[in-house]
Order: structure tokens, then C-alpha cells, then sequence
């Protein structure tokens, strides 16, 4: 490590600590306002649970490569690790079918469409799995199941978005604490085909790579700047962006950016702070968003269709095109969520693209044909339109992470639980929009209405 490098690794250390001050104050008025509930609890517990092996494993080992008899190195994780993993998972789901009982048999919960979508395009991956010899259910598929089966009966609102929020507040310190702890181990080699980012740095965390927590930090930015209130969640928001680019990663870095400054220029309100006024809406608030949005989606859709097959875009291109060609085969219900990633022990692809295609829509495609591809984008549109008018910035501004990380990763699985799942269900957790009558908002959070004075917006949950 460099002493630039040493220099860059401090520098995190020191934000991250005084980033507790603003984190402090912020959960503090949480808990003051009464934001934190039992979604909340979920919501974090399945971000926490779901990244708890991977970083286990980096602060307990650190980031030595495993190589096998021969020298090879060894992909995977060492079997303490799966085993970790393994009950991680059982929490999940057994916590998940806890938290459907409870809400449905004593809170009385409504149900949340937008979850139920998302639970359709499993079982769309499922039964294409089942079609095409693979085992038809493993253990993180039953996982994102019950998961999303939760947030189906979870509360919509403030608290889902909270408790993104606090996933991103979890990840960060730990990785922060680890840089002044041991400051080798939280960033990775550059090389020539990844080269270090702005700051000089690969700032990868307490993560095995820095892709995966530059993830987390970009979907994580909304939900720090709506779940949380007052001026703090500002400055955190713009530290989870900083930490971004300090990734290294070029697509997070822009996604980040492009982020704040859609969040500051359409400044969302979610319907508990609305007064009688027209709060964070206008339409051409709402015209900016969609501006923003199009053209995301488009390029990502495009993107696996019309790229130029050259320079760093090679193998991403290779896959593609090998997606693409298989496809053909099954365009109604494509191959299951399980196909691609098979091919790596069979040889077929490296283990670097082993995870995912690289670009959400032809995973989508691939896994789960036309039907998967349609369901996805019907996931997308439901979750912009069901908050209507008023509730379009917020929707808008907590799926352009998502949108613009698709291009060339893939935010969300719908395959298996995995480190952004937390994500996928904050999201399906967007709050219903306010409809203002005189001098009273009159606040839909998916069950029940709660009349507030256009003075008063304080949201206080059990």
C-alpha cells in the first residue's frame, strides 16, 4: 500500500467517525418521531443477515487469496463461511414467516401489492427452473420468497426506507472502523483492467470486492435522505456518495452523483411531511424526474443490444451475446434464475460473471423470457404510479440508482436472497401519496389513514 494510498484509508477512517455524530442524531430523532417499527427491524435484519458472511469472512480473514492444491486460486468462500451463511439464511426465514404471522393475525395488515409482483417474478423463475431440469427450489430462493412475502403484510413508508437507512449506516462504520483498524484490508490491488479510482483507491470495505458495497451505497443514498429527517440526512447522504467515488467504481461514482443531484433539485417529501400546500410536487418537478428516468431505463435495455463489443466493455459484451443467442431458444419463460450461473462449473464462463449477466434487463430476459422481462417492468411502473402525482419524486428518485446500476450490474435478484435484497424490498415499500383536503393531510401508509394538522407532521408508529 502506497502512502498515498495509507493517506486515503485514514482519511475514510476519520469521516467515518465523525460521521457518528450525524448518524447519532439522526436515529435519535427516528426514534423521537416514533419512525422505527417492526418493517423497519425487517428491512435491516435481511441487509444485515444477507451481507453478514461475505464481511464476516473479510474482517476475520482478511482478503488472502485461498489457493487450492495445484495453486490455483480457489473461488468461494472457506466452509465456516457457508456455514455462516447457512444460518444466516434460517434467521431470514424463519423471521420471515414470524413477522407474516404477527401482522396478519394481530396488526391486521393490509397487503402490499408491489411486493406480490415481485413474488410473481420469482415463481416465474422458479417454474423456468423447474421446465429446464434445475432443482426447482434451493434454500435463498425459499429465503427471497418469505422475504418478499413479509414485505407483502410489512408497513409502507418512512420506516421501510429507515431501515435501508440503517444497513447503510451498519456497513459503513464497520468499514470505516476496519480502515483505521487494519487499513490493508479494506481496499483492493489496482490493476491495469481496474484501475484505481480519483482518491487512488480500490475502498472496498468490510466487502470482498468494492463493485458489491458500491452497490449498496448508491441504492442506500435515498433511502438516508427520505427515511431520515431533518439537515443530517443531507450530509450523510453526500457521505455515502463521497465513499461511492471512493470506490473506485466509475459507474457508482456517476450513479452517486447523479443522485444527490436529483434529490436536490426535486427535494422529496414522503406524505408525512406534506402540509396543505403542494409540498415536494410539482409537475415540473415531475417532468424533471421522468427525464431522468427514460433515458436510464433506455440505455440500459439497450445497452446489452447495441453496445460496441470493445474495451472494457469486452466481456460484458461476450456474455451478453451469449445470452442473447441461448435466449432464442426459450423467449416465452427463458431459462430459470439458476442457468447462467451453472455455466461456470460447467466452464462455460469465468467466475468474475458467474453471479449475474452484468445488466439487469437481459437478466431478467434470460431468467425469466418475455413473460419475466414484462412483469419487471410492470414492477417498475407500479411502484412510479401508485403514489400518484405527489408521490412520483420520491419513486423517481429511489429507483434511479436502480435504473442507472443496471446498465452495466445487476441491483436486484430475483433468484435468491442476496446482499441487496434489503434494497428490492425498501423499494416495494414506497409510501402511498398524500391527498390534501383544506388545512388537514390526509396520510395513506398501505393500512389505515391518519389525519394530521398541516402543522404537525410527525408520524409516530408502533
Amino acid at each position: 500500500m502506497t502512502q498515498e494510498q495509507s493517506t486515503s484509508v485514514l482519511i475514510i477512517g476519520i469521516l467515518t467517525l465523525l460521521s457518528l455524530i450525524p448518524w447519532a442524531v439522526a436515529f435519535h430523532r427516528a426514534g423521537t418521531f416514533g419512525d422505527w417499527d417492526h418493517t423497519a427491524t425487517l428491512v435491516f435484519l435481511v441487509g444485515a443477515l444477507g451481507n453478514l458472511p461475505a464481511t464476516l469472512y473479510v474482517i476475520v480473514a482478511g482478503r488472502r487469496e485461498r489457493l487450492g492444491p495445484l495453486g490455483d486460486v480457489v473461488i468461494g468462500f472457506p466452509e465456516w463461511v457457508n456455514r455462516v451463511g447457512t444460518v444466516s439464511n434460517g434467521v431470514l426465514l424463519a423471521g420471515s414467516v414470524i413477522f407474516v404471522g404477527h401482522r396478519l393475525l394481530i396488526a391486521r395488515a393490509r397487503i402490499n401489492t408491489a411486493p406480490l409482483v415481485a413474488v410473481v417474478l420469482v415463481l416465474t423463475l422458479a417454474a423456468s427452473d423447474g421446465l429446464h431440469g434445475q432443482p426447482l427450489w434451493t434454500p435463498r430462493q425459499l429465503t427471497l420468497l418469505a422475504i418478499l412475502l413479509a414485505a407483502s403484510v410489512a408497513r409502507p413508508g418512512r420506516s421501510a426506507l429507515l431501515g435501508g437507512a440503517a444497513v447503510a449506516m451498519l456497513y459503513t462504520v464497520l468499514g470505516g472502523v476496519e480502515a483505521l483498524i487494519e487499513p490493508a484490508t479494506v481496499i483492493r490491488p489496482c490493476r491495469s483492467d481496474n484501475a484505481c479510482g480519483v482518491f487512488g483507491v480500490l475502498y472496498a470495505g468490510v466487502f470482498p470486492n468494492e463493485n458489491i458495497f458500491s452497490l449498496l451505497l448508491v441504492v442506500c443514498i435515498p433511502f438516508v435522505w427520505l427515511g431520515l429527517r431533518g439537515p443530517v440526512r443531507v450530509v450523510l447522504a453526500c457521505y455515502l456518495a463521497l465513499l461511492a467515488v471512493a470506490t473506485g467504481s466509475a459507474l457508482a461514482g456517476a450513479t452517486a452523483i447523479a443522485t444527490v443531484v436529483l434529490l436536490t433539485m426535486l427535494r422529496p417529501r414522503l406524505p408525512d411531511e406534506e402540509t396543505g400546500t403542494a409540498g415536494g410536487w410539482t409537475p415540473g418537478r415531475n417532468l424533471l424526474a421522468l427525464c431522468a428516468l427514460i433515458p436510464a431505463a433506455a440505455v440500459g435495455l439497450a445497452m446489452p443490444f447495441r453496445h460496441a463489443g470493445s474495451g472494457e466493455l469486452r466481456l460484458r459484451a461476450a456474455i451478453w451475446d451469449l445470452a442473447k443467442e441461448e435466449w432464442t431458444g426459450s423467449p416465452l419463460l427463458g431459462y430459470g434464475g439458476k442457468a447462467w450461473s451453472g455455466k461456470y462449473y460447467e466452464g462455460e464462463i469465468p467466475a468474475a460473471v458467474s453471479p449475474s449477466l452484468h445488466n439487469q434487463w437481459i437478466d431478467v430476459l434470460y431468467a425469466g423470457g418475455i413473460i419475466g422481462l414484462v412483469l419487471f417492468a410492470a414492477l417498475l411502473a407500479y411502484l412510479l404510479l401508485r403514489g400518484g402525482a405527489r408521490g412520483f419524486p420520491v419513486a423517481a428518485c429511489v429507483l434511479l440508482p436502480i435504473l442507472l446500476t443496471s446498465v452495466l450490474e445487476r441491483p436486484w435478484s430475483f433468484s435468491i436472497s442476496n446482499s441487496l435484497t434489503f434494497a428490492l424490498v425498501a423499494a416495494t415499500l414506497l409510501p402511498v401519496g398524500a391527498r390534501i383536503r383544506g388545512g388537514t393531510a390526509e396520510v395513506s401508509q398501505g393500512h389505515g389513514r391518519v389525519k394530521q394538522s398541516a402543522t404537525h407532521s410527525a408520524d409516530r408508529h408502533l
